[in-house]
């Protein structure tokens, strides 16, 4: 694999697409400063503005410290073939994020990471949220939890499946993998002044912590996924 940068400029875009390259790249960044990445992987991706059936995505290889606005392609929902811009598209980011987006009215824009606190809750045999605090009780509507993890996502059926358990939610935890979010990037960066992702950080870590009180065995991944 050749790896390409998308590159395209301020002049190239409509007001309303820069402004949302400007928030989607400003996500990334505060992803790496918050420590919720996981090297080149995992996907934050966001609907093109008036173009409904394309998203934006970084060209696979580029880690998020480097993403500016100019950085992300647009693929299609539809096919995951890149309409505009240059690079690869991940596949798993396709098939997580593309029928998340189609199935989900509010998916404006879907953000996966194996953030270290989260994806460890992932891990074990409860991985639920329990009523120890005020913020925990805050989130635990919006909460929705995958039981079942089966590899990596290279099919499109798997993003179907997940939309479908999300529901109306806003937080999915995923057995064995990580967490994933329908948000809209405005609202979550811009009014708490902080990234989404680090409220399920700052909940996921106690449970950890408290083995008395949430015993966690841990949820091994089943054989044929292994194998």
């Amino acid at each position: 694999m050749q790896f390409q940068v998308s590159s395209i400029s301020r002049d190239e875009c409509s007001a309303e697409e820069w402004e949302a390259r400007v928030d989607l790249a400003a996500a990334h960044r505060l992803a790496v400063m918050h420590g919720l990445n996981e090297g080149i992987f995992n996907h934050l991706t966001q609907v093109v503005p008036r173009k409904p059936d394309r998203y934006y995505q970084i060209p696979f290889g580029m880690h998020w410290s480097e993403v500016k606005a100019s950085s992300f392609m647009e693929v299609g929902i539809n096919d995951g073939e890149v309409k505009r811009g240059d690079g690869d598209v991940e596949r798993s980011c396709y098939c997580i994020h593309a029928p998340i987006h189609k199935a989900l009215p509010q998916a404006k824009a879907v953000f996966h990471t194996h953030m270290p606190f989260a994806s460890a809750l992932t891990r074990l045999e409860d991985p639920h949220i329990k009523e120890i605090g005020q913020t925990e009780i805050g989130m635990m509507e919006m909460i929705a939890y995958d039981d079942n993890y089966a590899g990596p996502a290279f099919d499109p059926a798997e993003g179907e499946r997940l939309a479908k358990i999300l529901g109306n939610k806003t937080v999915l935890f995923m057995a064995n993998h990580g967490v994933t979010m329908p948000v809209s990037i405005r609202d979550r960066l811009r009014r708490n002044g902080t990234f989404v992702l680090s409220n399920a950080f700052s909940i996921a870590r106690k449970p950890i912590t408290l083995p008395r009180l949430f015993s966690p065995g841990v949820h091994t991944a089943a054989d044929e996924v292994i194998e």
